[in-house]
């Protein structure tokens, strides 16, 4: 399945540098499930992890192997006071499909 969000969309936390900057978070809006916190990931579903490139201010949730059940909204959450917030939302839109040694697998 393709997990499609718009192109761009990450958690830029540049303007903290110039805030008193806590934590980023991501939120399942659905559930308001806490799905990171910093580097740290607070689901059993392992499907789903924070990407965050050395020296860089864009966190970025990742889920692997999507389902139609992920679609929803996501939101970014910075700790700042009053509290920054950026919301996304994913469509998950159907299976991705890969060429494998001349025969089709779905996954």
């Amino acid at each position: 399945m393709t997990a499609v969000i718009h192109e761009g969309d990450v958690c830029d936390t540049s303007r903290r540098k110039r805030l008193n900057f806590g934590v980023v978070s991501w939120i399942r809006k659905r559930d308001l499930h806490i799905l990171t916190v910093g580097i740290y990931t607070y689901t059993s579903d392992q499907r789903f992890q924070v990407i965050r490139p050395d020296k860089s201010d864009n966190w970025t949730l990742q889920i692997k192997f999507p389902q139609l059940r992920d679609s929803g909204i996501y939101e970014c959450q910075i700790n700042t006071e009053p509290k920054m917030s950026l919301a996304f939302r994913l469509n998950v839109i159907g299976k991705f499909i890969s060429k494998c040694r001349d025969s089709l697998r779905t996954k």
